[in-house]
């Protein structure tokens, strides 16, 4: 009596259990909303992705490039001062404006751009350029992706996989759009 007893509980609690883990979603699931709310924001947005990067280094408005390592996609609006490019170790402030997390049906636009509202800046120490393997040395890597190529004082624009989000993006899974991510640099600011 006391077998087949012990026998249902286990079974339903099996059971139960095979029960929920069918209805949470697999990291591959979850890389495949990304991909797909990724391509509907491009082609919502009239976004023109690029085969290649720009030969002379000039994006359209709607023109972005994506980085094949990391897949954040990026639009350098300005280049900066490139006669001031980062050195390793060195610190990066980051100023952002038009934080979109477009996977969710929240319409809320974040920003630390207004020093009044936001009077620090993300600050990042420069360890080399981002790869996969090397994404852990910063809290939100996507924005790193662009920083060998610009200088003091540029502008982009960025679509960046939750992967190489913030670490609050990583665990929410959500990838974000920001409209204006402006960098400065530790020994030139």
């Amino acid at each position: 009596m006391k077998n087949s007893r012990a026998i249902f509980v286990i079974t339903a609690v099996l059971f139960i259990l095979l029960a929920s883990c069918k209805d949470q979603k697999t990291y591959a699931d979850r890389l495949k909303d990304e991909a797909r709310a990724i391509d509907r924001f491009i082609a919502q947005n009239d976004i023109d992705i690029l085969e290649r990067f720009p030969s002379n280094n000039s994006f359209g408005d709607n023109q972005f490039y994506r980085d094949a390592t990391t897949g954040v996609y990026y639009n350098i609006v300005d280049y900066g001062d490139t006669t001031q490019r980062i050195s390793l170790g060195e610190e990066i402030y980051v100023r952002f404006q038009g934080l979109n997390y477009f996977m969710t049906e929240d319409t809320t636009s974040f920003s630390n751009l207004d020093p009044n509202l936001s009077p620090f800046p993300q600050t990042l120490i420069f360890r080399g350029a981002v790869n996969p393997t090397t994404s852990a040395y910063y809290d939100t890597p996507g924005w790193i992706v662009p920083v060998p190529l610009i200088g003091h004082k540029a502008v982009v624009k960025m679509i960046v996989p939750f992967d190489f989000g913030s670490s609050y993006d990583r665990s929410q899974y959500q990838p974000t759009y920001y409209n204006r991510v402006e960098y400065r640099f530790g020994n030139h600011y």
